[in-house]
């Protein structure tokens, strides 16, 4: 006896199914468990750049790696570009500040034990810049881009 199969219900190989638009809970829940250990590490990279190899770049291009992860885990327009790009600004110009004010005035040179604080302040700064600047990037990129799309793993 054959079975009773209702043809339009049986998917064909051949059509696209609806299973890769969903969130893939292992990559979720990866990025989930990573996040703190990933921020840890930007910051990390970040404070101890002017004793170690690395600094403000490398520290913000990992916290760039946070939003962008995010955005593909979750892969939603509620993060705004142009405040992004506001602060990434903000932090230009405390970086164009900073040594104007500091080693201009003599006051790293007057007090030579606050080099360390101004070099980590230094650092901080970069790299949430440079973290802010990459995360616009590929948020302008996937905003415009992939207007309508998603991105899939």
């Amino acid at each position: 006896m054959k079975p009773n199969v209702n043809p339009t219900t049986v998917k064909e190989h051949s059509e696209p199914t609806d299973e890769l638009s969903e969130f893939s809970p292992i990559i979720t829940r990866i990025v989930g468990l990573l996040y703190p250990f990933m921020l840890l590490l930007g910051f990390y990279i970040i404070l101890n750049g002017h004793y170690t190899p690395g600094g403000g770049f490398q520290g913000g291009s990992v916290l760039a790696t946070l939003f962008i992860a995010r955005y593909v885990v979750y892969p939603v327009e509620d993060l705004d570009d142009e405040t992004f790009h506001l602060y990434e600004r903000l932090f230009l110009a405390l970086i164009l500040l900073a040594p104007i004010l500091v080693l201009f005035t003599g006051t790293v040179s007057a007090y030579p034990e606050y080099r360390a604080l101004y070099l980590t302040v230094m650092d901080v700064f970069i790299g949430l810049q440079v973290g802010l600047g990459l995360a616009v990037v590929v948020f302008r990129f996937a905003f415009f881009e992939g207007v309508g799309k998603r991105w899939r793993l």
